[in-house]
């Protein structure tokens, strides 16, 4: 820059803008996809659905556990042996890469 800034001691005057942002919490990305966590020490993949305290699991065949809240609704899958079942379960909880190694059964 060719031109030199000039500093006063000038009185400035200046508008306060109220805060125009909702508070933090309110400004996270929200969505109704389930959230998957995968638990390396127990080889676990979980799959949630809401947010509720879970009040009874039960377990299916080929490893499979459903979690349910009070009153019947499902809150999770959980499945076991995940690193058995997934190509990479860490990838798969993070939402990359493909999800299976080999077909799941069907479970009826």
């Amino acid at each position: 820059m060719k031109k030199r800034i000039k500093y006063t001691d000038e009185p400035m005057e200046f508008t306060i803008i109220p805060d125009f942002l909702p508070p933090p919490g309110q400004l996270r990305h929200t969505t109704d996809a389930p959230r998957m966590d995968y638990d390396r020490r127990r080889d676990a993949l979980r799959m949630k659905f809401v947010d509720a305290p879970v009040k009874q699991r039960v377990s299916v065949p080929d490893g499979v556990v459903l979690e349910y809240a009070l009153g019947g609704k499902l809150v999770a899958v959980v499945f076991r042996q995940a690193s058995k079942r997934f190509s990479n379960p860490d990838e798969v909880a993070a939402g990359h890469g493909p999800t299976h190694r080999k077909p799941l059964k069907k479970i009826s």
